[in-house]
Formats: C-alpha cells, structure tokens, sequence
C-alpha cells in the first residue's frame, strides 16, 4: 500500500491482507487466498478453545486469567473477518488519499507529509515490540508449568484428545503460533486505523500551508495574468481548489469514521473490561513472576491500543480547529475586498471540528481516554471488594 505499508505488511505476513497490486484470478492469489483461510481457522479454532476452556473453569482466578485473553482473541478474530469482509471499502478509502489535492505540492508539503508518515511507522513498531514482549512473557510464565504437567498453558480444552506426547507437542506449538498471529493481527488493525487518523492530521496540515500562502498564489496568479478577466477567474479557482481540498478531508474522515466506527466501539468494550481484569491479576500474582511481567505487559498493550485512538482522535480535533486560526494569520492586506467577503463563510465550517467516534457514540480525545480509565478502576474496586 502508499500509506501505512508497515502496517499493512504485517496483515500481508500473517495471512490477511493479500497484496493489492496482485490480479484476483493469478495463481498466487489464489494460494493467498488459502493462506487466509488456513490463518482464519487457526486463529477461530484457538478462539473457540480459549472460550470452552473458560467456560469449563470452575476456579474465579483462573477463569479471569484465560477470560482477558479469550475476549482479546475474539476481538482479533472479529477484526480479522471484518476487516476481509470490507477489504474493497478499505482499499476505496486509502485511494482517496491520491487524489491530486492530496498530493504534496512542494518540498514544504513533503516535509510535512514525511514527518507523519514516519510517526506512523515508529508508532507501529512500538506496538509491535510490545505486543510481541507480551506473547513471549505468556509462554514463557506458564510454558515450564504446562510440559512438566502435560497441560496447555492458554488453552487446555480442546476438540480433541492431546494426551500422547506428539498431539500435545502440536496443541502447544498451534497455541503458540495463534497467539503470536494474534498479537500482529492486532498490531497491524490498531495502526492501521490510528495511522488513517494521522494521515487526516497530515492533511490538516498540508491544508493550513496552503491557507498561509493563500496571498502569495493570488499575487502570483495577478504577476501571471494578461488581463483583470483572466486573473479573476484563475482567483475563483485557487479559492475553490482551497474549498474542495477542504471540504475533501471532512468527507474522508467521515469514510474513516463509517468503515471502522464499530471496530473501535469493540475495542472501547474489550479494552474497558480487559483493563480492569488485568489489573486484578496483578493484584494477585507474585511481584517477581513471569505471570505478573505477563500482566504488566498485558496491561500496557491495551492501554496502548485505547490510547492511540483517544489521542490522534483528539489530534485530529485540534488540527482541524487550527484551521480557522491559519487563515486569521495570513495577510488579510493584500486580498482584494471579494476575496475577503468570501473567506469568512470558509472559516466558519472549521469551528465545527472533525469528530471521530466509536459506534457513532464516543467521541475519541483525550477526555474519552481519562472516562475510560476511571471506569475501569471503579470496576477494579467492586471486583477487589466483593473478592475479599
């Protein structure tokens, strides 16, 4: 992909996101596409295990340990489908962003358009570095434990008989495997969606140079004209360039909003609840064990999954608020009287910021981030009380 390739080579590596540059009808899409199949049905299967073995667990804090990850599996396996289901939705929003008015005209542009490509990437091997460290303290907390018993550490239900040495040996590994598939699957949506959020920054930003240099294209397109009728109109054109690129960024951001809105509303609920078990755990595990490094780890990956959305989506409000205050600084002097009747009606649509939500409901700032913590911790506090 153009944007985000980091992102979207994770999905490509783990089975689901095949190459968009590839014909549908080529034989290697064809064997993509039973890679993905192959990779759905082994994330489904240790999903369906992990639900089952919850289900079966008789004991609070074994249950709660292996019921934070089921939900976060689910959620994966959720994702995961929805995300294939609505592949050409995806695909139709990321080509929006090559239209010609996004396109960085001069180095100033590219300059800006870098800065924020690259914090996507750094964000995402972030993520990355952590969710792996997390999948790597899960086994290794319960990995010595799990041999020397003969039982699977994540999962120890299964829909069939693991007791000979070879079937437990493949449980193990097929557990193993799934939770680091699950691990870059998450990754690569939570980027994805929070690197679309940079990318409507990117070109809030882009937008407010053009803002600032307005007077300098109309002094420009004035040197450059023969006569008052052509210089009016190629006026009429910069100023309605400027609108359409405006107005282009708010409908891109609504298309943003409506293909993962209920992604992120499930990732609101899972990361609520997620939070709040976590924190249990380590309320009960030994400081110096795997198994509260696993819950350290654990908690901060789900922190960081909340706090990307909350806070780009709050980045995203303030750039598209600073909009208005890019045109109250340039120099209003040099504008002709028309062009300065017109620009107040511009202004005026960016004191209604770009909102983006989850399940149309949230709002995502800074403030939602702060909601969701207190919600967890009162939670926390019932759970911690009606235990002792």
């Amino acid at each position: 992909m153009h944007i985000l390739p980091v992102s979207f080579a994770l999905f490509t590596y783990v089975g689901y996101w095949r190459p968009v540059n590839w014909p549908k009808n080529s034989f290697k899409s064809y064997l993509y596409n039973l890679y993905t199949l192959f990779m759905i049905f082994i994330l489904c299967l240790f999903a369906f295990c992990e639900i089952v073995d919850a289900y079966v667990d008789h004991n609070v804090n074994t249950f709660i340990e292996k019921f934070t990850l089921t939900i976060s599996v689910v959620a994966v396996c959720i994702k995961v489908i929805n995300l294939n289901l609505r592949r050409e939705s995806v695909i139709s929003l990321i080509n929006m962003l090559l239209k010609d008015d996004c396109i960085p005209r001069n180095s100033e542009e590219q300059k800006i358009k870098r800065k924020f490509d690259e914090n996507a990437k750094k964000i995402t091997i972030y993520c990355e570095f952590l969710n792996e460290a997390t999948v790597v303290f899960a086994i290794i907390s319960q990995i010595v434990d799990a041999v020397k018993e003969r039982i699977l550490p994540l999962a120890n239900w299964t829909p069939y008989d693991h007791s000979s040495n070879i079937m437990f040996w493949l449980s193990l590994i097929h557990q193993s495997v799934a939770l680091l598939v699950c691990a870059n699957a998450s990754v690569a949506h939570e980027t994805i969606i929070s690197g679309l959020m940079l990318q409507i920054c990117a070109q809030l930003e882009i937008l407010g140079h053009r803002v600032k240099t307005l007077p300098m294209l109309l002094e420009m397109a004035r040197k450059n004209c023969d006569n008052i009728f052509h210089w009016k109109r190629e006026e009429k054109r910069i100023i309605r360039e400027l609108i359409e690129y405006h107005l282009y960024i708010y409908g891109f951001a609504t298309r943003v909003n409506n293909v993962f809105t209920t992604m992120i509303m499930l990732q609101f609920s899972i990361s609520s609840i997620v939070l709040c078990l976590t924190v249990y755990r380590m309320s009960k595990a030994e400081i110096t064990s795997f198994e509260f490094l696993w819950a350290v780890f654990y908690l901060a990956s789900m922190f960081m999954q909340i706090f990307l959305y909350c806070w780009y989506g709050n980045e995203v409000i303030l750039k598209s608020m600073q909009i208005g205050d890019m045109f109250y600084e340039m120099d209003w002097t040099s504008l002709r009287t028309d062009i300065i009747k017109i620009l107040p009606i511009v202004m005026s649509r960016s004191t209604k910021p770009i909102e983006m939500r989850s399940g149309y409901v949230i709002v995502l700032s800074a403030q939602s981030f702060t909601s969701i913590l207190n919600t967890s911790y009162t939670a926390f506090n019932v759970l911690q009380k009606s235990s002792s």
